[in-house]
């Protein structure tokens, strides 16, 4: 059972008020990368859908948000999404490759907004301390983890999407189609098996983010 007390600490919640903010508009710009990408391959669905915008209330999944506080109060680990962006792939040129491109723009939308935060932290702040510091260390930690995560092979994360690029079609076809059940195995796999996924994510995470700095001159 997990520990209410220390779940809902003033420390806790302070970092709750924190990093939701972080969350909110990092996976916005993250679906906008998408709907950008999709759009410009010819795929104008999220256009008409009124998806290529920066609101992020758009781009709000009323299940992914109750999810974040399930996962907190369960687990103590901030588990959610956003609405998924609608993807045609029958508008692409190569549609599985189209699919891939614009799956991977999402998780480069967050690599290259941890490095923007690290810049700014380094050389427009000079390291602060404080309130400043802490929110700029996470908008830092949570975009590389939002981008690792999101390209772990699992359907319906981003990265599935770029493992079928080198499917065959029919493959492709069935291993798309895991999609409907693809939330609640990750979010098992989080309860059961935590300690095996977080492994292979901080594996993956750390070098990222020591390469994120060296480049910013930290």
């Amino acid at each position: 059972m997990p520990d209410l007390q220390e779940r809902f600490s003033s420390q806790n919640l302070e970092l709750l008020a924190l990093i939701l903010p972080v969350l909110i508009i990092s996976m916005a710009l993250h679906e906008l990368a998408h709907a950008w990408v999709a759009n410009r391959l010819g795929d104008p669905t999220a256009k008409m859908m009124g998806r290529l915008t920066l609101n992020p209330l758009v781009h709000i999944d009323p299940m992914g948000s109750a999810m974040f506080a399930i996962s907190w109060i369960a687990t103590s680990f901030l588990f959610g999404w956003a609405k998924p962006i609608p993807v045609q792939p029958r508008f692409f040129n190569h549609p599985q490759r189209g699919f891939a491109i614009v799956a991977i723009a999402g998780p480069i939308t967050n690599i290259a907004i941890a490095y923007v935060t690290v810049v700014t932290n380094i050389w427009v702040f000079s390291n602060p301390s404080g309130l400043l510091g802490e929110f700029l260390a996470l908008a830092f930690s949570t975009n590389v983890l939002l981008a690792v995560f999101n390209m772990l092979p699992i359907p319906p994360l981003d990265g599935s999407r770029v493992l079928a690029a080198f499917m065959p079609r029919e493959m492709a076809e069935s291993w798309g189609r895991l999609d409907r059940h693809g939330f609640m195995i990750l979010f098992a796999l989080i309860v059961v098996l935590p300690g095996w996924l977080f492994g292979i994510i901080d594996a993956i995470r750390s070098p990222i983010e020591n390469l994120l700095i060296t480049l910013a001159g930290g």
